[in-house]
Parts: C-alpha cells; structure tokens; sequence
C-alpha cells in the first residue's frame, strides 16, 4: 500500500460521482483501519460506515459514503481521531478515489461521542496537484530545526487551511505543538485544531515507515517552551 507518495499530490475533492463504490474496496478499508496502530495505546476511536441517509448538515456535499467518528473523553481525543482517519484519506487516494474532511458533517442521530466525518468516494472532479498546488505554510514558518519527514507534516490537510502546527526538532526528537486557535473571525469558532495535528502526525507515521525511521510517539516532560500562541502536544521519537 502506498501511501507516502499519496501525500504529494493528494487534494480534498468536493464533488463526488453517486456510484457506490465496490464492497470488496470498503472492506480492504475496513481491514486496513481494523490493522492500524493508535496514535496512544489504548486510544478508543470508533466509526459508523453510513450512506447519504445516515447524515445531515448545511452545505455537505454529496457523496455515496460516508465515515462517522466517534470517541467518548480521553487524552488526546481529536488528535488520535485525526491521525487514525487521515490513513483512510491517504489510502482511498492510493486507490484513485477521494476523500473530504467534513466540520459540519453530522449524523442523522445525534451522538455526544461524535467527533468528526468523512465524505469519500469517485472523485467527479481532478483530485490530484502539483506540488506547486499546495497553498502550506513555509517550513520556517512551522518548524525550528531540520527533519527530511516535517515536509510530508507541512502538507497535511487542515480545517480552515489554518496549519495549526509547529515542531521542534531536537536531540533526535520532535517536539509537537498545536496553535491554540486559528486567527480572524472563522478561528474564534473552529474547535478543531487538535484533530488537525492528529492529520499531520499521520503524514508524519506515514513519512517515517518510508524513509525507514521509527515513529513513536509520547507525552514526555522537558519539552522546549511552546512557541507563543501554542500548546505543547507531544513527542515524537
């Protein structure tokens, strides 16, 4: 499964085609989720495969599929959602189909453990670019000290474009820091920051396992100060 070269020219689509797509597809999804590593050990993420009945929200574009997630209070909820989804995005790309991040995606039930969705299926529209394409943050902008894998980080999807994100390379380690909330008016409402850097760590796994470095990652003490307007997050080493 090739996933690390996903990550350069992969591209949210808003326009899907309605044709479901085939059950054996979903259910190497599924194996594929079934398989992964959490971000935390013992991090309890869950999802809900939906079709267009099994949703709602203004402005949701339509699609065949649909992931809910779900997870009940714990440390690190969002990020550990972000990074466990983002393999979902990065996979159906690999396949030649796409996926879409969705705020105001909700399901059709309420649920106080809903996090976040996705929409997914035949892209209706181009779902690929350049890598002069991606409108990112510099990596002066996101990062102090140098580590060939913070590209892949640095072109992560976000809500809002907001790049909420900074790293820290240090003594072998990266630091991980998540801005407190994006600036200008849609920031003062966006509630998602955290699961924005889960996005980011996962290009950061998946930058890891093809340049052959290991990914782990840990709340530790002695982090460097967190840049003004920032939160320390979490470890990589």
């Amino acid at each position: 499964m090739e996933l690390y070269s996903s990550i350069f020219t992969r591209k949210s689509t808003r326009n899907f085609k309605t044709t479901p797509l085939s059950k054996e597809l979903l259910n190497e999804m599924e194996a594929m989720l079934g398989g992964l590593r959490p971000l935390l050990p013992g991090a309890e993420i869950t999802y809900q495969l939906v079709g267009p009945e099994g949703v709602k929200g203004l402005g949701v574009p339509k699609a065949p599929h649909y992931l809910l997630i779900y997870g009940k209070e714990q440390p690190l909820r969002d990020a550990c959602a972000g990074f466990m989804f983002q393999y979902v995005d990065l996979f159906l790309f690999s396949k030649g189909y796409a996926a879409r991040w969705l705020g105001m995606l909700k399901p059709k039930a309420d649920n106080q453990d809903y996090i976040i969705g996705l929409a997914f299926g035949e892209p209706a529209e181009p779902s690929s670019r350049t890598a002069t394409e991606f409108e990112r943050k510099t990596l002066k902008d996101i990062s102090e000290g140098k580590d060939a894998r913070l590209e892949a980080a640095r072109l992560a999807p976000s809500g809002l474009n907001g790049q909420p994100w900074y790293f820290i390379v240090n003594n072998g380690a990266i630091f991980v820091y998540r801005q407190k909330k994006i600036k200008g008016l849609p920031g003062m409402i966006y509630k998602l920051t955290e699961l924005d850097v889960g996005i980011a760590l996962c290009h950061l796994a998946v930058a890891s396992e093809a340049k052959g470095q290991p990914f782990e990652f840990t709340i530790s003490k002695g982090a460097p100060a967190a840049p003004d307007g920032y939160l320390y997050l979490g470890t990589v080493k």
